[in-house]
């Protein structure tokens, strides 16, 4: 190693034992090429049977006789049939940091046949083992060990081959780029086969973050990036704003997706305004404007009021694209009932599995849920040009929670619909590109409790006439999510009140999602099991189960809800009944309107059954709802939406959406 410290060009080097020394191909780990010296160039120390402390040993040595932040990163290869020491991978990881290297903890794939063998156990504490240096020491780790390869592209049992490493390498280098180990500069460069190779085997593979964002995507859109602030040193901002809303448009709505990651605030909210005039004009040139509604719980369902309004206009084509795939029996059994309901509404329903592709192309698409997960194709980013759809967002929640989840959905929307002016001001404040499309129109679901001719009725089972009718309404996060949930600790205890209480009448409307999650949290052992605690309140004389949309008529003609959700907080809100919420230590944290409902509400630790139980028969039982003025003076000051805009929920979405789409020439 004489003079290596004027030699040495390359910027890192890779340890471990004969899986990292013959299963990569440098050539395809973009910054290979930076060393001239071929002996250089391939930094691989790897080796048969080496081990960690072995490794660590030799980049020690070798971090001795290179200039001090020579070194970016090093590939810690290990392998899972070994004990990770994790004092030796502390002392390493530390080691490189002193010497301005970050460390990457890397795992390779190996061989199915081979992965067969390995125990489960074993696995976890391997990694689990990992992660907790990595975490220490704040470094990375690359776990490929479960991605799946084609038999073709190993030469035996333990190898690949020359392909084989190559798009193993390949997916390396990607992951790297999306740790941040390496630039997007350094993955641009990268040569033509490396993308084909990528292309080729692992077009959508569950390495990636998000598969509405491919890859070749976001490379696209830096690249694009440069070249628009190369042309804007030549060329006037107005001319290049121009090129760049001629391509986009033509493109799927990932590719802008993926650019909202890179512009400016300014730049992308000028670009995303002339990409949306080029498509409101070719949808205005239109005879039958197609408007779809998609959503994959029929929970999530906006009410009938926004379809019925487009339906009513001749120009407009509305359809309710249903999602049929559901992840357990509950929610399919639901989805079946609620599609019954919305055809007998005269709705226009598509039935669509997640793999569906044949859809009839949407000039407008609402996609009622924000979330990436339970899209079909048809639906997803990469399947949408930005020139033939716009996509509108109407809230399918009156959210009060105080976390900031964002959702890239937000960044590529025409128009965004918030029920609650307190969510949409959040918005505005967290985004990156504010929320210059965002409109408070109010909540269109609770419509029906603005209009004076309604007319509520709900058939409550009853044992006395005048038995207090009461809605519990337990929400799905045990575990994960907001962790709202106390169904655990309180659901044998709400039967049994019911059960011994015939002057209350009672209606079950869990949370769709809880049927999955009461499941994977060993709540019950069982679907049978779950299906026979909800079968036994059905069979009660004084209470039933109820899932599913159209809740409205349960709302209106309750004496009272039990809860621990989200949205249910402020929905109920709108027929002016007392609320019991249940509360649970560290809990999800509520944003200002959900603390000023739950002020004027009445609060329970949802473990404390004798205190559920007092607080039943104080407020509803006995009728001594003492905050109730309280309660009314929340709703005027943060929900009563037509006061503020001057019409119904369902009307200024219409309006907002129609009159913008109006024909370009008188019809």
């Amino acid at each position: 190693m004489k003079n290596l410290k004027e030699k040495f060009r390359a910027d890192f080097f890779v340890t471990g034992n004969e899986y990292m020394r013959d299963n990569l191909d440098l050539k395809f780990l973009p910054r290979a090429d930076l060393c001239k010296d071929d002996n250089l160039g391939r930094i691989i120390f790897a080796d048969v049977n080496q081990n960690l402390q072995q490794s660590f040993l030799i980049a020690k040595n070798f971090f001795a006789q290179v200039k001090p932040g020579t070194i970016k990163f090093v590939l810690v290869g290990l392998s899972s049939v070994q004990t990770v020491e994790e004092k030796v991978l502390e002392d390493y990881f530390k080691l490189c940091l002193d010497n301005g290297a970050k460390p990457v903890a890397v795992v390779l794939p190996v061989h199915p046949t081979i992965k067969k063998t390995y125990k489960a156990d074993a696995v976890k504490l391997f990694r689990d083992a990992i992660k907790r240096v990595v975490k220490k020491f704040e470094a990375a780790f690359v776990d490929l060990l479960d991605i799946s390869l084609s038999d073709k592209l190993f030469q035996d049992k333990t190898h690949l081959n020359s392909e084989g490493a190559a798009a193993v390498t390949a997916l390396l280098s990607v992951q790297l780029y999306l740790k941040g180990i390496i630039s997007p500069k350094d993955i641009c460069a990268a040569n033509e086969d490396f993308f084909n190779l990528f292309s080729k085997h692992f077009p959508r593979d569950k390495n990636f973050p998000n598969d509405d964002k491919p890859l070749i995507h976001h490379i696209f859109c830096i690249l694009a990036f440069e070249d628009f602030n190369r042309l804007s040193e030549t060329l006037s901002r107005e001319i290049c704003m121009d090129l760049m809303a001629r391509v986009f448009s033509d493109l799927p709505y990932s590719y802008l997706a993926n650019l909202a990651d890179i512009f400016p605030k300014d730049d992308y909210n000028e670009l995303t305004n002339r990409l949306f005039d080029i498509t409101v004009k070719n949808i205005r040139r239109k005879d039958k404007v197609k408007v779809g509604f998609y959503f994959d719980y029929s929970a999530h369902w906006c009410g009938d009021d926004v379809y019925n309004l487009f339906a009513q206009d001749k120009r407009f084509e509305p359809t309710i694209f249903a999602l049929t795939d559901k992840p357990n029996e509950f929610q399919r059994d639901e989805f079946l009932k609620d599609s019954e309901k919305f055809k007998a509404r005269g709705l226009n329903v598509l039935e669509m599995k997640r793999d569906s592709l044949d859809i009839p192309k949407q000039d407008i698409l609402f996609r009622l849920k924000p979330y990436p997960d339970w899209v079909p194709a048809a639906f997803k980013l990469a399947n949408i040009k930005v020139k033939e759809t716009l996509i509108v967002h109407i809230a399918y929640a009156l959210n009060v929670s105080g976390s900031s989840t964002k959702y890239p959905l937000q960044n590529i929307l025409w128009k965004m619909f918030f029920s609650s002016i307190v969510e949409m001001n959040r918005r505005k404040k967290s985004n990156k590109f504010g929320m210059p499309r965002g409109f408070y129109s109010g909540y269109p679901k609770q419509d029906v409790f603005f209009k004076p001719d309604s007319k509520f009725h709900f058939d409550w089972k009853m044992i006395r006439p005048d038995a207090k009718k009461i809605i519990w309404a337990p929400h799905w996060s045990i575990v994960a999510g907001a962790r709202y949930a106390t169904f655990q600790w309180n659901y044998q205890f709400m039967y049994e009140f019911a059960k011994a209480h015939p002057e209350t009448s009672w209606v079950v409307k869990p949370h769709p999602i809880l049927f999955r999650s009461a499941i994977q949290e060993k709540i019950f052992p069982s679907n049978e099991a779950l299906r026979d605690y909800f079968q036994k309140w059905d069979d009660l004389p004084n209470a039933q189960v109820y899932t599913g949309t159209y809740y409205q008529d349960i709302f209106a003609t309750s004496d009272g809800m039990i809860h621990d959700s989200g949205s249910f907080t402020a929905e109920y809100q709108y027929v002016d009944k007392p609320m019991i919420y249940l509360t649970r230590l560290g809990g999800g944290v509520q944003n200002e309107l959900g603390k000023e409902i739950l002020n004027a509400s009445y609060l329970v630790d949802g473990q404390d059954l004798d205190g559920i139980a007092a607080m039943i028969q104080r407020v509803f039982i006995e009728g001594d709802d003492f905050k109730a003025a309280e309660r009314k003076k929340v709703f005027d000051k943060y929900l009563n939406y037509p006061k503020l805009n001057g019409m119904l929920a369902s009307e200024f979405i219409y309006k907002n959406i129609s009159e913008e789409l109006k024909p370009l020439t008188p019809r």
